[in-house]
């Protein structure tokens, strides 16, 4: 679908569906494109209810969700965007906009806790900025927050681990306190989960790779063999490319853990017995 087609579609629902595939895809640029456009479509709905509610008269809306929700989405999107784009700077103005979605009129109990919900990403994107622009001091207050929010420790630790492996930190520290969040983490079945634990996984081992070969291995073979739960093909790969690079030094034990793992993977492959005689 080309930008000015974009233009045309006004379903706000549909441009959060949108967007969220376009970043998935890592298209960041069109995500920014179709977050302006999600919220200039969210800002004329508010602008229309806002008149017709002076002259005591009522808007139908049909979306999902209370419409405060779409402002916040549109800010949030596009502040993660910069953020993949390293523009920093522009990413920090857009966590300040949805960080503080109170000024929006007529403001129901739902939509006081998407503010809420809004206001704790913002907290949590602030400190990601920060730690990818190289502040480590404030890192013992992010793992303190994460904590507090469990459920937002994988994300947040590949951040804090890709900051670390960019300005050579040694965070062991801090990678203890949430180790027991992030095994438990493993044992969730959602494919979003998984794929995010192993590529926590991968970059635990890019990071572990210059101070502990053995630990390294020891996280690509949790990431394969968990990827392998859902057959994480990307997950996978990408796992056993860089336990490759390592094997050398890997231990017997090692080896024969990444074996059976791929013995396992291959045996509901219809071509196995051409497979297993190579691994």
């Amino acid at each position: 679908m080309s930008e000015l087609q974009i233009q045309d579609i006004t379903s706000l629902d549909y441009l959060v569906q949108m967007i969220e595939i376009a970043y998935r895809t890592e298209q960041m640029e069109r995500v920014i494109h179709i977050a302006n456009h999600l919220y200039s479509c969210t800002n004329e709905v508010y602008k229309q209810a806002q008149f017709l509610e002076a002259k005591n008269k009522k808007k139908r809306i049909t979306i999902n969700r209370p419409l405060v929700y779409y402002f916040g989405k549109s800010h949030l999107m596009k502040g993660l965007a910069l953020q993949k784009l390293e523009r920093y700077q522009e990413s920090l103005e857009c966590i300040d906009k949805y960080q503080e979605l109170g000024w929006v009129n007529g403001l129901d109990e739902e939509g006081l806790t998407v503010v809420e919900d809004f206001r704790m990403f913002g907290k949590a994107n602030r400190y990601s900025i920060e730690i990818l622009m190289g502040n480590k001091d404030v890192l013992d207050e992010y793992i303190t927050f994460l904590l507090d929010h469990p459920e937002e420790i994988i994300p947040e630790c590949i951040t804090i681990l890709e900051a670390a492996i960019a300005n050579g930190w040694k965070i062991e520290e801090y990678l203890v306190r949430v180790l027991p969040y992030n095994e438990s983490f493993a044992m969730l079945e959602q494919a979003e989960n998984v794929s995010l634990f192993v590529h926590y996984m991968y970059c635990l081992a890019l990071y572990k790779m210059p101070l502990c070969k053995n630990d390294a291995i020891d996280a690509l073979i949790s990431g394969i063999a968990v990827s392998c739960k859902i057959e994480l093909e990307a997950g996978f790969r990408k796992c056993c490319a860089l336990f490759e690079t390592l094997r050398e030094s890997a231990s017997e034990k090692q080896i024969a853990q990444y074996k059976n793992i791929l013995k396992g993977a291959l045996r509901n492959e219809k071509n196995y017995a051409y497979i297993s005689c190579h691994v």
